[in-house]
């Protein structure tokens, strides 16, 4: 952020400067005294399992030059010119301080959120706009409570555009975030199957995303996906004044009209608004082409040139960690790495671009774990992807955590040969080494807290063994 006195943002968090030097400048915050920012300015967040209270001292040992705080006997005693702004609660005065931040900043604010494809967006779009000036966006999935003001923060104040991811897990979560966001363009990618533990249906989860449309300001554009009825029509009862439709519909604005998969490539063909654009990305999965057209949809929405849009994209964007990844591993086993989250849909999708991106007479398998926050449809949803598995032609299925046997299930009904049950990762090692062979795919694909990352790793590992012997 620009440089704030402490006076400053006392006054923006409303708070009091209890003692230090009011003319301190700062440019940078920090919230885990772990990882410390000299000259940076400490919050000390609570919560139901921590107190940044009692990180005070060790923070500002470690160099940060001011601190946030509730509770000051806590925090302890600190150098006279290190500046204290005590206030009522310390994650208000973090969003307080990030609205402050927002509010001064110029650039053209971009927002993104959805049940699938969020972050791919926002990467996507982070690449596309790349080319017609500087781009901060999300680091990673900080898009909550936490994370959007840590983002807006982060930001040095004269970027030409932010990039902001907003995540949710409740009602009402999204449209606290837009408001902080305020952003100029808003895009919900879709409403699947995600989070049914918090949501009633799929229906709620919708309203819920569409939060986003309806906290738009008035001269905002809605952007929208034309594929997903539900949050076409409430982007149409949306306060913005500009709706843009993309996807495969014929009446999109942004109309994907052809992809084309070559094994690790995709390429689009996308019409905007009546010019014809290519898009080459190293993705795996067609989905990619839709989310390609959701960045052009961007694009078009800030009046951008669509064939510039297209080049950078195709040019700047890869996938990230742990998204759709492809890794060679141990006895030439070729992984897809898609461990980073999951739900049922991006399940299917997985399983579909390694279906699409392996050779002819290639044997598939797929360690699968699994998939959080489903409330009671959570075995059925399960099975479903079991059987997604069988019925694309994958021959060999491990599955772990709670679920493991709603998957298997699904599997076994479905025709997959060789069909394994595991408590979690560390259990499957033998069985995953023991598909390892030059002629084999295997996909790992998860939920966060699955922790399949440790299977990619493991399969990594031996492989740099073997080279190494």
């Amino acid at each position: 952020m620009k440089a704030l006195t402490a006076r400053v943002i006392a006054a923006a968090v409303h708070g009091e400067l209890s003692s230090g030097d009011p003319a301190r400048a700062f440019t940078r915050v920090f919230t885990d005294s772990r990882e410390p920012i000299a000259g940076g300015l400490f919050f000390a967040l609570t919560g139901d399992r921590f107190d940044g209270h009692r990180f005070v001292q060790p923070a500002v040992k470690a160099g940060a030059a001011g601190v946030i705080v509730s509770d000051e006997i806590a925090a302890g005693s600190l150098p006279d010119d290190v500046p204290v702004i005590v206030v009522g609660d310390t994650t208000k005065a973090l969003t307080a301080l990030a609205a402050h931040v927002r509010q001064a900043h110029a650039g053209r604010v971009i927002a993104v959120t959805g049940s699938v494809g969020k972050t791919t967006v926002k990467d996507m779009t982070a690449a596309g706009l790349s080319a017609f000036g500087t781009v901060h966006r999300t680091p990673g999935n900080w898009n909550n409570h936490l994370g959007l003001p840590l983002t807006l923060l982060a930001t040095t104040g004269d970027e030409d555009f932010l990039v902001l991811e907003l995540g949710m897990s409740a009602p009402g979560e999204i449209d606290a975030l837009t408001r902080l966001a305020r952003p100029h363009v808003g895009l919900v990618t879709g409403a699947v199957a995600a989070h049914l533990e918090f949501f009633e249906s799929v229906d709620g989860i919708a309203d819920a995303k569409g939060e986003l449309y309806y906290a738009l300001a008035k001269f905002s554009t809605a952007v929208a996906n034309a594929d997903d009825p539900r949050m076409l029509a409430l982007a149409e009862r949306a306060h913005g004044s500009r709706l843009l439709r993309y996807g495969r519909a014929a009446d999109a604005d942004v109309r994907l009209t052809a992809v084309a998969v070559d094994g690790a490539r995709l390429t689009a063909s996308i019409d905007v608004a009546g010019t014809p654009v290519t898009v080459k990305l190293q993705a795996l999965g067609a989905h990619n082409a839709h989310n390609a057209a959701a960045t052009l949809a961007i694009a078009r929405a800030l009046d951008l040139d669509p064939q510039i849009t297209a080049a950078a994209l195709s040019e700047r964007f890869r996938p990230g960690k742990h998204r759709l990844s492809l890794v060679r591993a141990a006895a030439g086993l070729t992984v897809v790495d898609d461990c980073y989250n999951a739900n049922p849909t991006s399940a299917v999708a997985a399983l579909e671009a390694l279906t699409a991106a392996a050779p002819a007479g290639a044997v598939k398998g797929a360690v699968l774990g699994t998939m959080r926050e489903l409330g009671q449809t959570a075995g059925a949803l399960h099975a479903e992807v079991g059987a997604a598995a069988g019925r694309l032609g994958f021959v060999w299925l491990a599955a772990t955590g709670a679920h493991a046997a709603d998957l298997a299930r699904g599997a076994t009904a479905a025709g997959v040969a060789t069909v394994l049950t595991a408590a979690d990762a560390a259990e499957l090692e033998g069985a995953v080494r023991s598909f390892a062979a030059p002629d084999r795919w295997l996909l790992v694909k998860g939920s966060r807290g699955e922790r399949l990352e440790r299977v990619v790793e493991m399969l990594q590992d031996a492989a740099t063994a073997g080279e190494n012997a």
